[in-house]
């Protein structure tokens, strides 16, 4: 059995953003790993940028028709790549956009309604392989890249099989009844957990266990409409989440 003896948990940076945290993803390299997140507050967007390195914050000037409907894809060293949508009830792709997120510059569009993979710097579509860094397509080459390393946690939606597992686990080891949904990770001597539970309202719970579910952190991210629409991720070895959709929180060493 794993104690908590040895194992800790330490929190290494917090910021406040005054919108409301609506859409994040990463870019830069494996050396120099940054975060994209972009705020609304009403109607007006914002996108910052966040050196994980540093842990400098800037602004990054916002260009005027990103306004449009669109979905973070993902980040190529200095280039941010977006799904763009069509606006209505279910929105499709209509194309892929890249950004320069020092400039906030648009760089490409490109007309593109279906894809395949990404595949390192390059879309994998129907019509050949897209450079994700200039828009342009073209034989795919081996180019060495080595991105941002990030882990997304397995989620478990109220209908599926495996939740009925954990709501069994957390009423006999913490007495909570877990409703709606689960996102969890296993590292190598900790286990992560978001959750809701409905108590005179809905919360979103962050629980941090050892394998033999010694609780080393817990806390409560938000309740009811300062519940965010991100999760946790894990980025770099570091615990990377949203507390009531304005503050960004990092804990090193997970």
């Amino acid at each position: 059995m794993r104690g908590i003896r040895g194992i800790k948990v330490e929190k290494i940076y917090t910021h406040t953003f005054s919108g409301n945290i609506w859409s994040t993803g990463y870019f830069g390299d494996a050396q120099r790993p940054k975060c994209w997140i972009e705020t609304r507050v009403n109607e007006t967007c914002q996108w910052h940028e966040v050196d994980l390195t540093d842990f400098s914050t800037r602004e990054i000037p916002f260009p005027a028709e990103a306004n449009k409907p669109k979905s973070w894809l993902t980040g190529i060293q200095n280039i941010g790549v977006f799904l763009c949508l069509h606006t209505g009830k279910n929105p499709g792709i209509e194309a892929i956009e890249g950004y320069d997120l020092a400039t906030g510059r648009k760089v490409y569009r490109v007309e593109l309604t279906n894809w395949i993979a990404v595949e390192g710097i390059y879309l994998r579509t129907q019509k050949g392989d897209l450079n994700l860094q200039t828009g342009i397509y073209e034989t795919q080459k081996s180019i060495k890249w080595q991105g941002v390393s990030f882990e997304s946690p397995q989620h478990f939606e109220e209908s599926q099989p495996g939740l009925e597992a954990f709501q069994k686990l957390f009423e006999q080891k913490f007495g909570e009844t877990i409703a709606k949904g689960l996102d969890y990770w296993e590292g190598s001597d900790k286990l992560i957990f978001s959750y809701y539970l409905y108590a005179q309202g809905w919360k979103n719970r962050l629980r941090i266990c050892t394998f033999d579910f010694q609780t080393l952190h817990e806390e409560t991210l938000a309740e009811g409409e300062k519940i965010g629409f991100q999760t946790f991720q894990i980025v770099n070895r570091h615990l990377v989440y949203i507390r009531d959709k304005h503050e960004l929180v990092i804990y090193a060493d997970i």
